[in-house]
């Protein structure tokens, strides 16, 4: 008779506490984004496409972390046969809580991955290694759940790699802008 009656406390607690989790206003905002932007700048010597996309976590103040995740194909047509760029970045995000305006800065760490080839048959000299960006933009909501995002960010390999056909002091850096679509959803 007591297990039961201590199952059945057990049930009706769980129960109440479910009920209880679901009034609360969510403690988190998730983001998803997708994008379309170039390259230029720094070592891009023509405008390269790029797509990509990101998805960010904040918590009620706005602030948060963001993977982002970038590709920009043929970048310096003019020197080289093949040209790419790969980023892969984790970053702080900070948003001012406006109901439709959000400006942001982000700032984070990760990998850059630049592949290259001279000419025509000849092997690719890639490389992939640590890097970091900065920037910040704009995300205007639309409604609680689409916005439309734009950002500019400053991209930048921490070391030196002076077999890459750079065009200046060996550090790959570029600037990329881009443009897309958010989708934000409550995290409970």
């Amino acid at each position: 008779m007591g297990g039961r009656r201590i199952a059945f406390l057990a049930i009706v607690l769980l129960a109440g506490c479910a009920i209880s989790a679901q009034a609360q206003p969510a403690l988190y905002t998730g983001l998803a984004t997708g994008h379309l932007g170039v390259a230029s700048g720094g070592n891009v010597q023509e405008s390269g496409l790029t797509l990509g996309g990101s998805v960010a976590v904040l918590d009620n103040s706005g602030l948060g972390a963001e993977i982002d995740l970038g590709y920009t194909g043929e970048y310096d047509d003019t020197r080289l046969d093949e040209s790419n760029i790969t980023s892969l970045m984790v970053n702080f995000i900070g948003v001012y809580p406006h109901p439709r305006f959000r400006p942001f800065m982000v700032a984070g760490v990760g990998v850059l991955r630049i592949g290259t080839a001279l000419t025509a048959g000849q092997p690719d000299t890639s490389h992939t290694d640590w890097a970091f960006n900065a920037g910040g933009g704009l995300l205007y909501m639309l409604n609680d759940l689409v916005g439309i995002r734009g950002d500019v960010r400053y991209l930048r390999f921490f070391d030196r790699h002076d077999d890459i056909p750079f065009v200046n002091n060996g550090y790959f850096d570029y600037w990329r802008t881009s443009i897309g679509l958010t989708w934000t959803w409550p995290v409970r």
